[in-house]
C-alpha cells in the first residue's frame, strides 16, 4: 500500500474517532483498528493477505465515514466479523497476540492452581485462591509486557 494511502487512512480514522464521540469510538473500537493496520501496512510487503486485508479496512473505514459511524445492527456485527477475521490472519499467520491475551491465560490458571494447592496445602481454600490469581496476574503482566516489547502485540 502506499505511504501516502497508509497515513490517509489513519488520519481518516482518528478524525472519525473525534466525530463519533468517545462511546462510538469505543465501540467500534478504533484504537484497535488503527494498531491493526499499522500492523498490516508493516506486514503488507512481504503477504499478500495483509495487503488484501488492508484494501479492504480501506474500503470499511470508507464505509464508516460515510455513515459517520452509525452502523445497524446487522452492519455492526459483520464490522466485527470482519476484524475478526483480520486479527485472526495476524494470531496464526504473524504470530501476533492482542493485549491482555496472557493476563488473561495465566490469571485463570494462577486461580485454578492456587484452588488445588489452597485445598492441598494450605487446607484453606480462601488462602489458595488470592495467592494463586496474583502469581497469575504476575506472570500474565510479565508475559505481555515481553510480548509489547518484542513488538508482538495487535
Amino acid at each position: 500500500m502506499d505511504k501516502k494511502l497508509f497515513d490517509r487512512l489513519i488520519q481518516d480514522l482518528e478524525e472519525l474517532s473525534g466525530e463519533i464521540g468517545d462511546k462510538n469510538s469505543k465501540r467500534l473500537n478504533i484504537s484497535q483498528l488503527i494498531r491493526i493496520i499499522k500492523r498490516l501496512e508493516s506486514f503488507s510487503e512481504d503477504c499478500e493477505e495483509c495487503r488484501d486485508n488492508l484494501l479492504e479496512l480501506s474500503r470499511l473505514v470508507e464505509e464508516l465515514k460515510n455513515k459517520h459511524g452509525h452502523l445497524e445492527k446487522q452492519e455492526f456485527k459483520e464490522y466485527q466479523q470482519r476484524v475478526t477475521k483480520i486479527i485472526l490472519h495476524l494470531q496464526k499467520e504473524h504470530k501476533l497476540v492482542r493485549e491482555g491475551t496472557y493476563l488473561a491465560i495465566y490469571m485463570s490458571i494462577g486461580m485454578s492452581l492456587g484452588l488445588v494447592f489452597g485445598l492441598l496445602l494450605l487446607d484453606n481454600l480462601a488462602m489458595g485462591f488470592p495467592l494463586g490469581m496474583i502469581f497469575g496476574v504476575a506472570i500474565g503482566v510479565a508475559l505481555d509486557e515481553n510480548a509489547k516489547k518484542k513488538g508482538l502485540t495487535i
